[in-house]
């Protein structure tokens, strides 16, 4: 494309792993926010260290990949070999986690290396707005002054807005949503309590809530899939485990399902 005539091989892998990092950073940032973001009335519990670890693997790994793509002069290349790259490097990496031993590296080779070509097929996508990104920025090039800056700042914004998009579908589901709503409207309710008869019956499963849960707390989902507590030899339901901390150390979680009539809550 016009863009690889404009820029130098080394400008163009250098632009690569710079549009690179700041996707992954600004993916890595918004899946890591985006539920509190989501949820501004519900005490989330964040962990910053995870979130800033994430990040900043996010933003190499982008930054590599980004280069990669933008190694050869062909886009084409470019395209496939840096999703051949990334596929290469999330199936050694699964095969180094299941290994054990070397009985176990031989399973885990066996049964990851078939998932290498689904694996370069769903990079592809990853590789190509990359490329395309690299390219418009090599296509701006060629103009100057008012032209240029329209170009830059058209690919500022596409950049942002993949990046943002992409970790927005970090998203927690509606019905975790709803769960963790329902969990912290109850423990409002039994904070404002008066009396232990005013407590919301889940809560009273908990040994002396009313004297014990004082002070902020956060809460923490996850999606589990189980058998349904309310009926005997059910088939799996998904029900929502919401574990509930106060800062005076008090722990305790609650269940919520569809087909629960209430959360069931119980000390962790």
């Amino acid at each position: 494309m016009f863009g690889d005539m404009i820029m130098s091989t080394r400008s163009r892998r250098i632009a690569g792993a710079v549009l690179g990092l700041v996707l992954g950073v600004l993916y890595g940032g918004a899946s890591g926010a985006i539920n509190a973001w989501a949820l501004p009335d519900v005490p989330l519990r964040l962990d910053a260290g995870a979130i800033v670890a994430d990040t900043i693997f996010a933003g190499l790994g982008a930054l590599a990949a980004g280069y990669l793509t933008a190694w050869p002069e062909s886009t084409f290349k470019g395209i496939a070999g840096g999703a051949g790259a990334i596929a290469a490097f999330l199936t050694l990496r699964a095969v180094v986690a299941q290994a054990t031993g070397l009985d176990s590296l031989l399973r885990a080779v066996l049964v990851l290396i078939p998932i290498f070509l689904p694996s370069v097929a769903l990079s592809l996508p990853i590789t190509g707005l990359l490329r395309l990104g690299v390219n418009w920025y090599g296509d701006a090039l060629s103009y100057s002054g008012r032209p240029r800056l329209f170009r830059l700042g058209r690919l500022a914004l596409s950049v942002a807005a993949v990046g943002l998009l992409a970790g927005s579908l970090s998203r927690m589901t509606a019905d975790e949503q709803a769960a963790l709503r329902q969990v912290n409207l109850m423990i409002q309710n039994g904070l404002a309590a008066r009396s232990e008869a005013q407590v919301p019956r889940p809560l009273r499963n908990i040994l002396g809530f009313s004297a014990r849960a004082a002070g902020s707390y956060t809460l923490d989902p996850r999606v589990e899939v189980g058998a349904d507590l309310g009926f005997a030899d059910s088939s799996a339901v998904q029900t929502i485990w919401v574990e509930v901390l106060f800062d005076n150390g008090l722990r305790f979680h609650c269940l919520v399902g569809q087909t629960l009539a209430e959360p069931l809550c119980a000390e962790s």
